[in-house]
């Protein structure tokens, strides 16, 4: 077991959480529910237009398990995260009791922390991993068109920081 996040880190990704819940829902989402029928299809297709993701395009089966995993598992934690966040910094006053309450309520968060750490990280990381081995252009009709060198990065760069930052919570 790690040492914890410092209450800068907690604060970093207690932000973090809010700011994943509409990108939980308005790009990833996509990937489960049908564009015609998604309420971002426009933001999505922008996405995918501006970053030539195409893993929102194609849409891989494994992909679509991973957002499933998140849209049931991942979201739902972000809240928890926030109010977990939340209560151990309210610390005003406290009796013995409610300082074991609040150690086993820390500790809780830490251990689902951790929890979606290792599964955002891996998720990623696969991602991460398929755009490298066959990146390509979304939309080039029957034949799949690599993605010049800089394209690639630009995509890997936009799943980066999905791999890195919940990968440091697999340490806390």
């Amino acid at each position: 077991m790690g040492t914890g996040l410092s209450h800068y880190e907690q604060l970093f990704y207690y932000y973090y959480c809010i700011i994943h819940i509409p990108i939980t829902i308005a790009i990833d989402s996509s990937v489960v529910i049908p564009l015609k029928y998604h309420p971002a299809a426009t933001l999505v297709n922008w996405h995918i237009a501006q970053n030539n993701d195409f893993l929102l395009y194609e849409k891989p089966n494994w992909l679509y398990w991973f957002v499933i995993i998140e849209l049931l598992f991942q979201l739902p934690l972000f809240f928890y995260f926030i109010k977990g966040f939340r209560s151990i910094w309210n610390t005003n006053s406290l009796t013995k009791d409610d300082k074991v309450r609040l150690y086993k309520a820390k500790t809780t968060l830490f251990k689902y922390l951790r929890i979606y750490g290792i599964n955002a990280s891996f998720t990623s990381l696969v991602c991460i991993i398929v755009i490298i081995q066959r990146g390509y252009y979304p939309n080039s009709l029957d034949i799949e068109i690599p993605l010049s060198q800089s394209d690639m990065v630009n995509l890997v760069m936009v799943y980066l920081p999905t791999f890195i930052i919940p990968l440091r919570l697999c340490f806390v």
